[in-house]
């Protein structure tokens, strides 16, 4: 039986089209034998199984097996469509939206091969066309710095950058640090003005900031440059370290930034993203930069943050992330892929000549066991998994236990960021109606809301032209900056239902029902309408309301990814610096036909975009897939072929 047989075109569509849909069941002690196999059913397993056997068709469908651990597909994109009392408003409870340009992967996927419809992020209730030319601005409303507020202009909304100092805001900042008229300083420094921009201090970068940002530019100038500044930084080093080895922080540190300032930084942004390794952040605005020109198709935005969107008119909504997945399953599971839910995989090994009497091994060299007992033979293994989940697998699976020392290191530096989205629904979306936010982000300093997102949330008008018709939900906290745990991941996790880890089926977020009789829900629940009663304070006070303007809401959803969350590769010493982290994860063993495809080990932390990288490099550069005829051949060869190494 031995491994995966490819399929020539003719012979692909042949059998597509004769394979019918069938439900797939395995039972406790079952033996298969899968030429393919795939753990996880998140966007990195979905993707490989229909490109292998519904885009590309050069592997049977039957000789795929797709296994999900869960009732559910879609991993850390979570779309909840059943809250009570607002059934039919699907919400994102993690990975929910996607950038047209920096992300071209997904957006072709989404947008030219699958077809299906995306939406303005920052338009609140999905009313405006595809065809838009540009998207509302999300500029942030104001910002609260410990108990005390900075409110923006409430019709510019730029509170966020705090363009002035201002005495109110309480951090020990000396005349040095501060900022503004008569100030030595012109602008606030954060963390990212060190390290980007034609004043940063990566010479690499500075020298080119300016024109890699030339919008005189053509596409094939860009991407040459990306790819010379790109090479330039993996040889270049921060007195002498490389800049895999060195963190944002550490630099700014360096720079004379202060802990009071990275407070603030912190208090207002994400400067936890820059306890990575630099090098990261440095290919990825260097290689958005050069995609930020590639064509888009006339009939959408502007370079902009999307969601898939669903119906016209009054009755357009946001349909939810997880559609993109279903909708690769469903036509893979129609070619004929074998899927099966409920499966937990729970280790990986070699197989033994002892195993041939029970699994039909032939020459499958891999053995992968499930919770309940079913054992898959397997020619080729594709583990959509992330950090954590290949760290439960245990030392003694593979690929931790044939891979070398340099690999290891790296996935252990590949640690998670914790974070937390809340939503809470109303039968009057009273910050549309009341206070007219329609866009943007207020940032405050109250446990349980920290981050509110006006412009996200499943929204739907009677009247799209009178907002006071309006009914639904609000982000009303978005947090994953503060590692202490009041604005991030762990204060949601506190008061979650249960543990969400790769060893439970517990899922990651907690309902919270009005009037409910459990008393922690009810103790979150109280910290949250505190929190937004708080928070808008100076809001209300501007325009003459009073707080009974925001009401106890129905129901809040609280997703906690503290656990298996987002991924942050931190700083560590490389056993092999010249080696590309992105190649040592896709293929960790040598001798083994074991890839992994899961958003961290792609590159691009937290995005969907770098799951479709790791699976769309596995399958071009191991598999010799032809690559997508969808996807523009510039982006293909940089990112795919040469893993983003610059020329």
């Amino acid at each position: 039986m031995g491994g995966p047989r490819l399929l020539s075109p003719v012979a692909a569509a042949a059998v597509a089209a004769a394979a019918a849909i069938a439900a797939v069941a395995a039972e406790p002690g079952d033996a298969l034998h899968c030429p393919i196999t795939i753990v996880g059913g998140g966007m990195g397993g979905a993707y490989t199984a229909w490109r292998l056997a519904v885009d590309a068709k050069v592997v049977r469908p039957a000789d795929i097996c797709l296994f999900e651990a869960n009732a559910r597909l879609g991993g850390r994109i979570f779309s909840v469509g059943n809250v009570p009392g607002y059934e039919g408003f699907v919400t994102d409870m993690g990975a929910y939206r996607f950038h047209r340009t920096n992300h071209p992967l997904i957006r072709s996927l989404v947008e030219d091969r699958l077809k299906m419809e995306t939406g303005c992020y920052t338009d609140a209730t999905t009313t405006l066309p595809m065809d838009t030319p540009d998207c509302p601005s999300a500029k942030t409303l104001s910002a609260t710095t410990r108990t005390r507020s900075y409110l923006g202009n409430l019709t510019t909304q730029t509170g966020y950058k705090l363009d002035e100092w201002t005495p109110d805001v309480p951090y020990f900042l000396t005349d040095e640090e501060k900022w503004g008229a008569g100030q030595a300083r012109k602008t606030r420094r954060t963390v990212a003005s060190v390290l980007f921009g034609n004043d940063s201090l990566i010479p690499e970068m500075a020298s080119r900031w300016d024109a890699l940002h030339d919008n005189r530019l053509t596409v094939e100038a860009a991407m040459a440059l990306a790819d010379e500044t790109i090479a330039a930084l993996r040889a270049g080093t921060y007195k002498g370290v490389p800049y895999a080895e060195v963190s944002g922080v550490q630099i700014a540190r360096d720079a004379g930034i202060s802990p009071e300032e990275m407070a603030l930084d912190t208090a207002l942004g994400y400067t936890s993203w820059f306890q990575g390794n630099v090098l990261g952040a440095l290919i990825v605005a260097a290689r958005e930069a050069a995609t930020a020109r590639l064509p888009l198709p006339p009939t959408g935005p502007a370079a902009a943050m999307v969601v898939p969107v669903t119906s016209n008119g009054a009755g357009r909504k946001r349909a939810g992330m997880v559609t993109i997945v279903d909708k690769m399953v469903g036509e893979a599971r129609a070619a004929g892929v074998r899927v099966f839910m409920g499966h937990r995989a729970v280790g990986v090994r070699r197989v033994s000549a002892c195993d041939a009497s029970t699994y039909e091994t032939g020459t499958a060299p891999l053995l992968v066991s499930f919770a309940n007992g079913v054992g898959v033979a397997t020619g080729r293994l594709f583990l959509n998994m992330d950090q954590p989940g290949l760290i439960a697998l245990g030392a003694g699976s593979e690929p931790m236990a044939s891979a070398g020392t340099d690999f290891k290191r790296r996935v252990d530096g590949a640690g998670v960021l914790g974070v937390s989205k809340t939503y809470c629904f109303w039968p009057r979306a009273w910050w549309l109606a009341d206070l007219g936010l329609t866009r943007g982000s207020g940032r405050f300093e109250t446990p349980a809301v920290a981050n509110t997102r006006y412009h996200d949330g499943p929204v739907q008008c009677a009247d799209p032209a009178d907002l006071a018709t309006c009914r639904g939900g609000l982000l009303v906290d978005y947090s994953g900056s503060d590692p202490t745990g009041a604005a991030s991941g762990l204060y949601a996790a506190s008061y979650a239902d249960a543990p969400s880890s790769p060893r439970s089926d517990a899922e990651p977020y907690t309902l919270l029902l009005a009037n409910s009789t459990v008393p922690r829900h009810r103790l979150a629940l109280a910290a949250i309408v505190d929190g937004l009663r708080t928070s808008h304070t100076p809001v209300l006070d501007g325009l003459g309301l009073t707080p009974d303007v925001i009401p106890d809401p129905d129901v809040c959803l609280v997703a906690s990814w503290y656990d298996i969350g987002v991924h942050m590769h931190r700083p560590v010493p490389r056993l092999s610096p010249a080696v590309v982290s992105e190649e040592l994860f896709v293929k960790p063993v040598v001798d083994l036909p074991i890839h992994l495809v899961n958003e961290a080990w792609g590159g691009i932390s937290g995005w969907s975009e770098s799951s479709l990288l790791s699976a769309e490099r596995a399958l071009g550069v191991h598999l010799k897939v032809p690559a997508p005829a969808w996807l523009d051949r510039r982006v293909y060869d940089a990112l795919i072929t040469n893993f983003n190494k610059g020329a």
